[in-house]
């Protein structure tokens, strides 16, 4: 498969699953968690002074997260999702916010059509479920000077190869289908920021039993002032 492709097929993979997971247990705005299982840590307070910002959101799903900032003062805040079942839902359910936005498609072939931006985050999202190497110079060439980006989500297992992984997610009872992810140690991560244009200023990784044993990371960066 060419590598102009990878990205499209990786896309469409991965819609085919979120598409086919059930529906989230609540429609309400959600406040900022960072772990991959409630715990302890950091919250909004990572992506910046929020209130007037332009923040978008990479791997929005449902959505709950990104229409919980617009509780911050949020200017502009933009979800974007391979998804059209979640994006339906995002629209649908939080079309009374009107600072929010809701775009379909690939964050890798989106990103260069954002607008100027204050923050972007990725909450186990697109950085997890694109190949970073090209979305986050995208990302970094939208933000402003000193934008922030954040992004969580579960590191590579001792062993395994870094890079992209076919991972299989239950979809229901008995049910399983294949999503792509790109798998790295936190190490890898910070290469690969640094090598986007970004300088990285905190790495939480907390110390509960479960997040622990799933190697969750949360990551805070800023675009480069060069």
């Amino acid at each position: 498969m060419p590598v102009t492709d990878q990205s499209a097929y990786d896309a469409r993979l991965n819609a085919a699953t979120w598409n086919r997971i059930g529906r989230p247990r609540s429609d309400r705005p959600k406040t900022m968690e960072w772990m991959f299982r409630t715990a302890p840590g950091p919250g909004p307070e990572l992506l910046g002074a929020l209130a007037g910002a332009c923040v978008a959101e990479l791997g929005c799903g449902h959505g709950a997260q990104l229409a919980g900032l617009a509780e911050h003062g949020i200017a502009r805040g933009i979800g974007i999702d391979v998804s059209p079942v979640r994006i339906h839902r995002a629209a649908t359910h939080f079309c009374d916010v009107d600072t929010l936005e809701w775009w379909l498609g690939d964050a890798v072939a989106i990103a260069p059509h954002l607008p100027p931006l204050d923050a972007a985050f990725s909450n186990y999202g697109a950085a997890w479920f694109s190949d970073p190497h090209r979305l986050l110079p995208r990302i970094a060439e939208r933000l402003k000077p000193g934008g922030r980006l954040v992004l969580s989500c579960l590191t590579r297992s001792t062993g395994m190869p870094e890079g992209r992984r076919r991972m299989l997610v239950r979809t229901g009872p008995a049910q399983s289908m294949w999503t792509v992810r790109w798998m790295y140690s936190v190490a890898g991560w910070l290469r690969i920021l640094s090598e986007s244009g970004f300088a990285t200023d905190y790495v939480f990784r907390p110390t509960d039993r479960v997040n622990a044993f799933w190697g969750t990371v949360v990551i805070q960066a800023r675009r480069n002032l060069a």
